[in-house]
């Protein structure tokens, strides 16, 4: 993978995780710090719709939101 990745946090109903997307879409979020665990789809999209919904935030622009569906 090249490029640098772009952080974000996922804002679920009962949890905010930390993940990153990579510059080919790729999105992982990370379930456990501790153990390293993570949760991966090939859309930041299709990730949000595996957690069941919720919200993305990203560090650098704290209005930009992406919910599911993709409604930015």
């Amino acid at each position: 993978m090249t490029g640098h990745v772009r952080p974000f946090r996922l804002y679920l109903s009962h949890q905010v995780l930390d993940g990153w997307e990579a510059p080919d879409g790729l999105a992982v979020a990370v379930d456990d710090p501790e153990y390293g665990l993570t949760s991966a789809a090939p859309t930041l999209a299709d990730l949000i719709r595996g957690y069941g919904g919720g919200h993305i935030e990203w560090p650098e622009h704290h209005t930009n939101h992406q919910q599911e569906g993709g409604h930015t």
